[in-house]
C-alpha cells in the first residue's frame, strides 16, 4: 500500500509546502528503520528515494536542519531526536 504523499496536499505553498516536504523526509528516516542504533541516511540516497526537483530538497532539506529535526554531517543524514518527536506526534505513533 503507498504511503500518503504530505506534498500532494492541495493550497501548500512557500514555507508550508517545505516544512511538508521537511517532515516528509523525516519520516521516510523514521520508516526505513535504525542503522547501528541511529536513523541515518546517506543524503544522496535520500535525495533519490524522495524524487524531488532539487531546490525543493535543498530546502526541505535546510528547514529540517533548521529545525534540528536532521543533522547533516558529510553524505550523511541523521534524524535528530525533536525530528523523531515530530513524526510521532504528527502520526500518532507510540512515543
Amino acid at each position: 500500500m503507498p504511503q500518503p504523499s504530505i506534498r500532494s496536499l492541495p493550497g501548500e505553498t512557500g514555507l508550508a509546502a517545505t516544512e511538508a516536504i521537511a517532515f516528509e523526509l523525516c519520516a521516510f528516516i523514521l520508516r526505513r528503520g535504525k542503522t547501528k542504533g541511529r536513523y541515518v541516511i546517506e543524503t544522496e540516497v535520500l535525495k533519490e528515494a524522495m524524487a524531488l526537483e532539487p531546490f525543493q530538497f535543498e530546502g526541505a532539506l535546510e528547514l529540517a536542519v533548521e529545525r534540528a529535526w536532521i543533522a547533516h554531517g558529510g553524505l550523511t543524514l541523521a534524524l535528530r531526536a525533536a525530528g523523531i518527536y515530530a513524526v510521532k506526534m504528527t502520526l500518532d505513533l507510540p512515543r
